[in-house]
Parts: structure tokens; C-alpha cells; sequence
């Protein structure tokens, strides 16, 4: 898988699901056995899974096949997502040879589906999560009945991927920018002599490919590393800013506070180890490379 993080497994073994609402939405890429589908609330944010990167925004569906490397990132202020996890043993053998069809294309959006089905498949997300948060009688059967209709309405809609894909020159800088940034040498002449550009055309070009200067890029990619370690709460404060690329403690404090507005050590107390999907265990710690 290319150094990317390999999701422990968290879901029962007796009901293999699990659903969740959240703001928390920047994850580095990373993988795991089970099936996982994202519906944006509100806001937008960048999506990769395996090769391709997406801009996907409030409405969009996010399907993430099991073994897919997938991350989210740059998201706008205010994003939300609603999303759900489940096993292949939630389903019967015959779902291995569809699973494939189901999620063979990572984003679905109501400009991919006719109208009546993308509000359908709008009201089973809804209802799917409100009966897992409600745990009333039989919300089990509920849960699993309703996702069996949402997977069959993908199934047989098929919809096509007509997704905003950034451009290829968008995808370059950002997997620059990914490769790289724990590097505290990284600066701006480097990035610019790799793309064999002069510096000052560079911050031109970086700025309308991202819409960010290539320094806050860089710092807000790192702090949403930062971000991850913290919460997976295995590594010193002094070990994540190294780790996320910063040359010095005193730096990623200020850095890290400016954009999320906690210190690092009060945003690990108040983001604790999600029992989200996103799990916070992993059998690596390495970067994946788009």
C-alpha cells in the first residue's frame, strides 16, 4: 500500500457497523478493511482515494472501497460530514463480486443521479444514522434494511463520475507539498526549482492552483498531520512537531495555535481518540504519496 496507515479493525463482531457525525474531517491517508461511506452536510473539503483526487462538496457522497487508500483535506470552515462504516460480513457472499460495481466511483452527487433517487438515497443516509443514534426496537434490522436499499440504489443507478477533478498541475503541487512536508529544510526556492519554475512565477502558479501562498499551505498541511498524531495520542507534543515537520517546539506552538486556536496539548484533551470510523490505531506511521 505505498507507506500509507493501515486502520485497525473497531467494528462488532455481532452487528459489523458503525455510524457517526463529526467536524473533525482533516485525516491523512490511510486504509482499512471495511467499507466506508462519507455524506458532506455542509462545507467541502478535498477527497483523495488511491490515485485520484477529488473537490467534493455539502451534498456529495464519498464512497470509499474496502483496502482503498483515502484521505480528506483542505477543508472549508464549517465542514461536516455524516458517515458510516461496515464489513463485509454485513452482507452475504454475494456482495464480494458487487462491491467493486457499488463503489466504482468514489464520489456521487445529486448532478450524478436523477433527482427522485438522489433525494431517496439523501433521506436512507438520514435515516439510516437517526436509527443507529436512536437504538430504538429493531433499529438493527432498521439500519441494516435501509443500507441494503441505499447499496442497491448504487448498484442499479450506476452513476457516472462527473465529479470537479482539480487539474493535473493542482494534483502536482499538492502531492508536493504531501511528499514533503515533514521536512523543516522546505522552503519556497526549493519548491519552485523542482517544478523548474522561477521562484516568484512559482508563487503565482502555486497560489492559483491551491488558492493558498505555498507558506500557509505548508503549515496548514502539516498542523492537519499534527492534528492526526495528537489525536491518535501515541507520541509526545515534542515528537509531533518534529514528526510534522517543524524546526522547533516554540514554532508549532504558535503555528499549530493560529490556525486551530488550541495549543497542541489542549487540543489532544479536547479531541479524544475518536470511536468514529476513523479509528485512532494504527499498524504504520508513514506518509502515503498521491
Amino acid at each position: 500500500m505505498g507507506g500509507s496507515r493501515r486502520e485497525k479493525k473497531q467494528l462488532e463482531t455481532t452487528f459489523p457497523f458503525l455510524s457517526w457525525e463529526t467536524e473533525t474531517v482533516s485525516f491523512p491517508p490511510h486504509w482499512h478493511d471495511c467499507f466506508e461511506m462519507l455524506f458532506i452536510t455542509r462545507g467541502g473539503m478535498y477527497v483523495s482515494v488511491d490515485e485520484a483526487m477529488f473537490e467534493a462538496a455539502a451534498g456529495n457522497l464519498i464512497m470509499v472501497n474496502s483496502g482503498a487508500i483515502h484521505g480528506f483535506f483542505d477543508a472549508r470552515p464549517g465542514t461536516a460530514i455524516m458517515g458510516m462504516q461496515f464489513d463485509i460480513a454485513f452482507f452475504d457472499e454475494g456482495f464480494v463480486n458487487l462491491r467493486d460495481i457499488v463503489f466504482q466511483h468514489p464520489l456521487i452527487g445529486k448532478n450524478t443521479v436523477k433527482d427522485a433517487v438522489y433525494a431517496r438515497m439523501r433521506q436512507l443516509l438520514r435515516e439510516i444514522s437517526g436509527e443507529y443514534r436512536g437504538r430504538a426496537a429493531g433499529w438493527r434490522l432498521a439500519v441494516k434494511s435501509k443500507l441494503y436499499e441505499l447499496i442497491l440504489i448504487i448498484l442499479r443507478e450506476n452513476p457516472a463520475a462527473s465529479i470537479k477533478t482539480p487539474s493535473p498541475r493542482a494534483k502536482q503541487v499538492r502531492a508536493f507539498v504531501y511528499k514533503n512536508f515533514d521536512d523543516p529544510e522546505l522552503n519556497l526556492d526549493d519548491a519552485a526549482l523542482s517544478f523548474n519554475l522561477n521562484k516568484f512565477y512559482f508563487i503565482r502558479f502555486f497560489k492559483k492552483h491551491t488558492g493558498y501562498s505555498f507558506h500557509s499551505y505548508l503549515a496548514k498541511t502539516r498542523v492537519d498531520f499534527a492534528c492526526r498524531y495528537l489525536i491518535e495520542g501515541k507520541m509526545s507534543i515534542t515528537d509531533v512537531a518534529f514528526r510534522s515537520g517543524f524546526n522547533s517546539l516554540q514554532t508549532f506552538n504558535r503555528v499549530f495555535k493560529s490556525i486551530t486556536g488550541f495549543a497542541p496539548r489542549d487540543y489532544r484533551r479536547e479531541h479524544s481518540p475518536p470511536s468514529t470510523g476513523f479509528g485512532n490505531n494504527y499498524d504504520t506511521l508513514s506518509k502515503h504519496q498521491f
